[in-house]
């Protein structure tokens, strides 16, 4: 990479998509599926232990801007008993070739549809973490590019593999709780805080300006960089695409939502005033639909759980004959004066939704997946949505269909981002 420009290397590798990556072959159902990690950090680390346990893939390269971080994740990969995977700095040079089959996308949020989509055109399957955009607009065309290209896209809303909500989506199915009239999804958290840090030289070892990708430029500084990046606009998307993102997939899943026809947000930094943090850390979203309302809570102040729940974030549906209390461990129904039925599972992280993944690499079936890549673009949606409401401080008419804000010039300019000269979104 170091003879390739970032401008030339983007055209040069849009050029090769269009003449090889439909035309890939599916892994044979004897083969291992080769996967490359893109980003090393907390969840990148979980993330590659997973993939290079499972029977049918091996991680054969890892991919970071740090490089103490990628030489990290090699260590442990090699320490488990896994042949040691090879150290890459930019992701883009695994695109090229047939050595590759997945890529794992664990970066920042900023990266995670351009990569996914560069890696959809090279004819690479991708998993993509939660959540899989920076922006409405992004989703869409990752939605369009896993169509056009004909990729396996799976999204890194993982407690979709867990048995519990099967079980108790059957419940408000067969009527147990009456007609659903409104939804809560709950994000109960403890955060840091992040109190303000001077500019810095960049670390050694960091290329600071690969890690920035998409976004403006910007001198270094750590309250931007490992973790805390999640709470700057320009790389992350609050705690509402960070965690939260996951009680809202619950939750649309549990009655099948798409977008909604409206947005409203009360939000505020409350607990984390003063410190380095752009994003909210205490927020009531509503977004609402045509005969429901699903409201978000989110408070990251907060040093307790649930009250009812072993965890700290549960959803619950609200019927007009009664209640569920649903969360990772089980669901709870109540009824008026009376508890009605329950049911309780120990959770734990299984291999269920990496090896599904995997699977459907195999047999070129994305309709088996358990979070295909569309299901993953409205859970982002409905996250970008509160954030712009917030923004823009005020309720917000939206168009499910064409995915844009009526009429409204402001909100709309957040649909979207300005990219970097040499990292633009590519076209699909």
């Amino acid at each position: 990479m170091s003879n390739v420009n970032r401008r030339t290397f983007m055209g040069a590798s849009l050029i090769w998509v269009g003449a090889s990556a439909l035309g890939q072959a599916a892994v044979s159902a004897n083969e291992k599926v080769n996967v490359a990690l893109v980003g090393c950090g907390g969840r990148g680390r979980g993330l590659g232990s997973w993939f290079s346990k499972l029977p049918d893939s091996q991680l054969v390269a890892v991919c970071d801007p740090d490089q103490s971080r990628s030489g990290q994740m090699a260590d442990q990969i090699e320490k488990s008993g896994a042949k040691r995977p090879r150290l890459v700095e930019d992701f883009r040079s695994l695109l090229d070739g047939n050595e590759i089959d997945a890529i794992v996308i664990a970066t920042p949020d900023h990266w995670h549809t351009p990569a996914a989509i560069l890696a959809c055109q090279a004819g690479k399957d991708v998993y993509v973490e939660k959540p899989c955009s920076h922006n409405i607009h992004e989703g869409r065309q990752l939605v369009n590019a896993a169509r056009k290209y004909k990729r396996v896209v799976q999204h890194g809303t993982n407690l979709r593999s867990t048995p519990v909500y099967e079980k108790a989506w059957k419940q408000i199915q067969d009527g147990v709780i009456g007609k659903v009239k409104m939804v809560k999804a709950i994000n109960n958290q403890r955060r840091a805080l992040y109190p303000p840090r001077p500019n810095e030289p960049v670390p050694q070892g960091v290329n600071y300006d690969l890690w920035l990708g998409p976004a403006q430029k910007r001198p270094f500084n750590r309250n931007c960089f490992h973790t805390s990046w999640h709470w700057n606009w320009d790389f992350g998307t609050g705690d509402i695409g960070n965690d939260g993102v996951h009680q809202i997939d619950i939750g649309r899943w549990g009655m099948n939502l798409k977008a909604p026809n409206a947005v409203s947000c009360s939000a505020a930094k409350l607990g984390s005033k003063g410190d380095a943090q752009e994003t909210p850390d205490t927020m009531v979203v509503t977004w609402e639909y045509d005969d429901l309302l699903y409201v978000y809570e989110q408070r990251d102040f907060t040093p307790y759980r649930m009250q009812a729940h072993r965890y700290d974030n549960d959803n619950i549906f609200y019927g007009d004959k009664g209640f569920m209390m649903v969360d990772r461990s089980g669901y709870r129904i109540f009824f008026k004066h009376e508890r009605g039925p329950a049911f309780e599972q120990k959770w734990q992280d299984t291999p269920t939704h990496y090896q599904n993944f995997i699977d459907c690499v195999k047999t070129r079936n994305s309709q088996n997946l358990l979070a295909e890549i569309e299901e993953g673009h409205y859970s982002a949606l409905l996250s970008h949505l509160g954030n712009i409401s917030y923004r823009t401080g005020r309720r917000l008419v939206f168009d499910p269909q064409t995915e844009t804000f009526p009429e409204d010039k402001d909100a709309n300019q957040y649909l979207t981002r300005d990219y970097r000269d040499g990292f633009e979104l590519p076209q699909v």
